[in-house]
């Protein structure tokens, strides 16, 4: 905590040959996380880089940890002075610690996917809009698009050019009213709010671009156009950016990624050099070799040419079952067939399916010919109504303003207030433009709590 807090300037230091912009375009299977630990191992140990002006940033808490865990070994203790992180994650700590310059308050609280739709929902009553005719998903789809582009209300009404786009404009607006009222701020303001904080004030922004010498970005394919310009915003004193991804693997599109970043890197970089991992460790190469001609007829991408020493393995088998149900037991005969030959155990065999509806023949499947079977994913420990409940009771203590932790809880245990009471409480509060806590307070005339 001490060290990231640290404001003084950094030293000069000299450039070395490996500095400037790198582009990785690493394929699948090709060890691109290898690649990334091993260096900044070489970073640390060789060119002399302290690890705390280094800085390594990726999709998913699983890709961050396995990161910090892979680069323990190579770099000992000094692997916890790095900073291996998610870059949501990123930036929630740069605004903890200086949001209060854009008027953040650095207690404010981080709502999920079901808090947001709770706020869109509210803001669309309050703006007397029927859900039916404007579903709340939508709407928070078009605010959270717009948000990944860096547009606030605004922006996005300038781009406005349909009456649907109004309707999202309107509950945008209200939206980012009642996140005030409630210090809450979505995933997406993590970002919005981090780019504007480095763009309005320029002395932080300057403290973390000196600070870190190197900064990494992994699964460049999956980023959006705020992560990217966050990212050039870190390495604009030092220029050292290195990122690694691959456009043939961008599957996240539905979360606002933009395959035009990795594509637009070398032009934005003109100096970029440019480095193919295309030996590939994991697949045969008929494997890759149907793969790259599903893959070729794309227009955005970058051609490479994917090869493995693990020889051309057997043929892809493609079988067309009349029903689910002679789908299912295909894949079963299938895995029975492989465990009784002895060229694979269970452990070794995985099935994927495109939604989790169609789990449910496969399912019935394993358990009518007595095949074991563990379905991975489901809800989350997180997810669950119960834990969800004690976390509102947890952030209400620490946030008395979040007034969707309040709408939870304020009736569990069952208190006897109505729906009539709620909505009269939610009015008084929107009037007052303050929250519904502090509207309770007002209309009893004292503290509560």
């Amino acid at each position: 905590q001490t060290r990231y807090l640290k404001a003084e300037r950094q030293p000069a230091r000299r450039r070395h040959r490996d500095d400037g912009p790198l582009l990785i375009i690493a394929g699948p299977g090709s060890g691109k996380t290898r690649v990334i630990t091993h260096r900044i191992a070489y970073l640390v140990r060789v060119v002399g880089i302290s690890p705390y002006r280094i800085a390594a940033v990726t999709f998913t808490n699983k890709a961050a940890r396995e990161m910090r865990q892979r680069l323990v070994p190579l770099l000992g203790q000094a692997a916890e002075q790095l900073t291996t992180t998610t870059f949501h994650a990123f930036c929630a700590n740069v605004l903890r610690r200086e949001g209060e310059h854009i008027g953040l308050d650095r207690d404010f609280v981080i709502y999920d996917d079901a808090d947001q739709m709770a706020l869109v929902k509210r803001a669309l009553i309050e703006l007397e809009l029927d859900p039916k005719r404007f579903p709340p998903r939508s709407i928070l789809s078009g605010i959270s698009s717009a948000k990944s582009e860096l547009l606030g209300v605004e922006g996005l009404a300038h781009r406005s050019a349909s009456y649907w786009d109004e309707i999202v404009v309107r509950a945008y607006e209200r939206y980012e009213d009642l996140l005030r009222q409630c210090s809450a701020v979505d995933f997406d303001d993590l970002l919005l709010k981090t780019y504007q904080l480095f763009d309005r004030v320029p002395d932080v922004a300057q403290k973390y671009q000196e600070r870190y010498v190197h900064f990494m970005v992994d699964e460049f394919q999956d980023t959006n156009v705020a992560q990217y310009a966050i990212s050039r915003q870190m390495a604009r004193h030092h220029l050292n950016i290195c990122v690694v991804g691959d456009p043939d693997q961008s599957i996240y599109t539905w979360r606002n990624a933009d395959i035009r970043n990795i594509l637009s890197f070398q032009d934005d970089y003109p100096k970029a050099k440019l480095i193919a991992l295309e030996e590939n460790y994991r697949s045969t190469q008929t494997i890759l070799d149907a793969a790259r001609s599903l893959i070729a007829s794309n227009t955005q991408r970058v051609e490479k040419d994917l090869w493995t020493r693990n020889g051309s393995g057997v043929p892809i088998v493609i079988a067309e079952g009349y029903n689910e149900e002679e789908e299912a037991q295909f894949v079963v005969r299938e895995i029975q067939s492989l465990t009784r030959n002895q060229e694979a155990v269970l452990g070794d065999i995985a099935v994927m399916y495109r939604v989790n509806a169609q789990s449910r023949a496969l399912e019935e499947a394993c358990l009518r010919y007595g095949v074991p079977y563990q379905v991975v994913g489901g809800m989350k420990f997180y997810q669950r109504q119960e834990v969800k409940d004690i976390i509102a009771y947890l952030r209400l203590i620490a946030n008395p303003d979040d007034d969707v932790s309040l709408n939870r809880v304020i009736n569990l245990p069952t208190r006897g207030i109505g729906q009539r009471t709620l909505d009269h409480l939610a009015r008084t509060a929107r009037d007052a433009g303050t929250s519904q806590f502090a509207a309770i307070q007002a209309l009893s005339g004292e503290r509560v709590g």
